[in-house]
């Protein structure tokens, strides 16, 4: 799942009495940002007063705070003009407009508001919320084929004010994962998500009772991404635990291998460390989210300070993407000002908001006059998804780079963060990315300007791979050095 490019709003116990009531909310003056503000799209409510902000998830139902703060921490990405609020996060722009005043259920002398409090734990409540905010909030009904109204019919009649929290997150969990999104996903306590698992595993056992043969030990990406580089630039350097490999191939072509985007920066652990330990002390930094965008846009650049500068005299320059499951758009964006020239608006990104979306949101890839100018080729796969795609989509408008592999997931959009009363956390699509051209690529992934015909599940890809590399070969490479020397 995708992480957000903006980090998940948090939830804070404090925060026990959200809105009070708001005494002469419209005779505040003009131009003074006090107020109470809903966001365009996204399902927020803000509530500022004297510089302090309290941010929560609203539905009809639902009112749950997410954040508080105050609005100096945003510095020059909060703006206010005309009673609208623009906070600019990354590469995204949201809105947030005056209202007179908050939602009944948002305060906290409302009887709507003391119902939600005494429903937060009732499984048929938890089941509209969540029904409600993906109804009003996800952008792929249509392409997912997915209608709603009968999802909702099939579902909604196997909750009952009895259901237990396993039977709840069994139901939720099925019906989430019969979308085929790749950024839809529900999370839960372990031991609920266990006693979950349990139910769901005996509802499908006559699936896993045809399984005669012990499947084999799964291979994993970054074991693979090791493996290649291992073959291909034994003497290359290594950053992070393998979050980035990067030395010289034959014929004098650069190669950087890109496994992730985030978990960049310097956490002071020896080179030995494993995999394992060292995500986990990635995500115990800044808690669940782990360390925020701006940290790890200035690592990539810190870093790619030293590759630049060691590869500047390469003919040409691969950069290997294949194994990489995404992260910060930002981080990927980073590496592409790199190579492209000059400032160009790259793709278009809007939120669903009703029945429409928000208004289009030109994103920008910047670029350097000292860009790297030779050829570039990024290999891509199946297994190359979210902010690895965002990377993709902004290439096709930089001439200079070629794609090998196979097409990408197809899984654009941040996943929109929200949390249901019960304490649950899930995230959904609700963005649409379009290239310049107006082509939406999700569902489909971008493709190859050269195919290699990778396996689509990621078993048979990462095999693939593996099996060429017996072979002395991996043809994605290869490949791209053929074409630097043409």
């Amino acid at each position: 799942m995708k992480p957000q490019t903006h980090a998940r709003l948090l939830c804070f116990s404090v925060l026990s009495l959200l809105f009070v009531s708001c005494e002469n909310a419209t005779e505040k003056r003009e131009d003074s940002v006090n107020g109470v503000y809903e966001s365009v799209g996204y399902g927020r409510v803000v509530k500022i007063e004297e510089g302090e902000f309290l941010l929560a998830d609203v539905t009809s139902k639902s009112c749950i705070a997410l954040m508080e703060g105050n609005i100096s921490d945003f510095q020059d990405a909060f703006q206010y003009k005309n009673d609208t609020i623009t906070l600019q996060d990354g590469i995204n722009v949201y809105y947030f407009t005056r209202i007179a005043d908050a939602p009944a259920v948002c305060k906290n002398d409302s009887p709507e508001y003391k119902m939600a409090q005494e429903k937060a734990n009732d499984p048929e409540h938890n089941f509209e919320i969540l029904w409600e905010t993906f109804r009003d909030h996800y952008a792929y009904f249509d392409l997912r084929n997915v209608n709603p109204d009968k999802m909702y019919a099939q579902y909604r009649p196997r909750v009952t004010a009895t259901t237990t929290e396993p039977e709840l997150f069994f139901i939720m969990y099925e019906m989430l994962e019969s979308f085929d999104d790749g950024h839809i996903g529900i999370e839960a306590s372990d031991e609920i998500e266990e006693a979950a698992y349990e139910l769901y595993d005996a509802a499908h056992s006559e699936e896993t009772e045809e399984e005669t043969t012990i499947p084999a030990k799964p291979l994993r990406g970054y074991q693979v991404a090791a493996a290649v580089a291992e073959a291909y630039i034994p003497e290359g350097k290594i950053m992070n635990s393998g979050n980035m490999r990067w030395g010289m191939l034959k014929n004098n072509v650069g190669y950087v291998q890109l496994n992730q985007m985030m978990g960049l920066v310097d956490l002071n652990l020896p080179d030995t460390v494993s995999y394992r330990t060292y995500w986990t002390t990635y995500f115990e930094r800044d808690g669940d989210t782990g360390i925020e965008t701006p940290g790890e846009v200035k690592a990539i650049n810190t870093v790619l300070d030293v590759i630049m500068n060691e590869l500047k005299d390469s003919e040409a320059l691969v950069i290997d993407v294949r194994f990489n499951g995404g992260g910060k758009d930002e981080v990927g964006m980073a590496f592409l000002e790199r190579l492209n020239p000059e400032d160009k608006v790259v793709f278009t990104k809007k939120g669903r908001k009703g029945s429409g979306f928000t208004p289009d949101n030109q994103v920008v890839q910047k670029g350097s006059a000292s860009a790297y100018a030779k050829p570039v080729y990024l290999l891509i796969s199946g297994e190359s998804a979210s902010a690895t795609e965002i990377m993709a989509l902004s290439s096709l408008s930089i001439p200079s780079i070629m794609r090998i592999g196979s097409r990408t997931e197809g899984v654009f959009s941040d996943i929109l963060d929200k949390e249901l009363p019960n304490g649950w956390a899930f995230g959904l699509s609700s963005e649409v990315y379009l290239d310049m051209k107006g082509n939406n690529y999700e569902g489909l992934g971008i493709g190859p300007d050269v195919e290699m015909n990778y396996a689509r599940d990621t078993q048979e890809f990462y095999r693939q791979v593996m099996e060429d590399l017996e072979k002395q070969s991996d043809r994605s490479i290869e490949r791209a050095i053929e074409e630097a020397a043409h």
